[in-house]
């Protein structure tokens, strides 16, 4: 069975949910216990995660490089590659979201292509949008707030490459993604981006 451009459609009775409880709550993320029930007749507690859908863009440009992000990350305590991105903030299109990350963190505008969107996690309701940005070109200086140590870089294709294949990419879904779509030179020709969350 191929599987192909195909939605995939659950052969699994949905669990019903026992109880609902937050057991966490920030002002970026709230955790709530789940406990359903299962066809088996067990119960079982899930821990998922409320948070805001995503948005990730890679910006690239008439010279045919891309935009990337150098970031300092204090979970793995260390600096890591990023393409540029971050929450969606409520009621703002995907479309502008993609649009105001580029341009906070790297001061760079274009045209976004939305690629695709994913799940966040399996422990989340949370989508994340991935998209190409073409024609980009720096408009400003970078918006980087007192928290943040970042530094933007402008990388050939080939060296982005290198960095898919170091593991030391973030979004490494997404930066795959936008290789296929630049080797392929899909994203280049004219077409519309959604101006909301599917």
């Amino acid at each position: 069975m191929s599987l192909r451009n195909r939605r995939l459609q659950s052969t699994f009775v949905r669990p019903e949910s026992v109880s609902d409880s937050v057991v966490y709550e920030s002002p970026w993320l709230v955790v709530r216990k789940v406990v359903k029930a299962m066809p088996s007749g067990a119960e079982a507690a899930f821990y998922l995660r409320d948070e805001p859908d995503v948005v990730v863009c890679l910006p690239f440009t008439e010279k045919q490089t891309c935009i990337l992000v150098e970031e300092f990350r204090h979970g793995p305590d260390r600096s890591l590659f990023e393409i540029p991105g971050g929450n969606a903030d409520p009621g703002e299109s995907i479309v502008k979201a993609a649009e105001r990350e580029v341009l906070e963190e790297t001061g760079y505008a274009g045209e976004p292509v939305h690629l695709v969107s994913t799940w966040i996690s399996a422990y989340s309701r949370a989508r994340k949008h991935i998209f190409l940005m073409r024609n980009a070109r720096r408009v400003k200086e970078p918006d980087i707030a007192d928290s943040e140590l970042l530094r933007v870089l402008d990388v050939s294709l080939d060296d982005f490459v290198g960095v898919l294949k170091s593991g030391e990419l973030t979004d490494l879904d997404a930066g795959l993604l936008c290789l296929e779509h630049l080797r392929e030179g899909s994203p280049l020709r004219a077409e519309r981006s959604p101006e909301s969350s599917p």
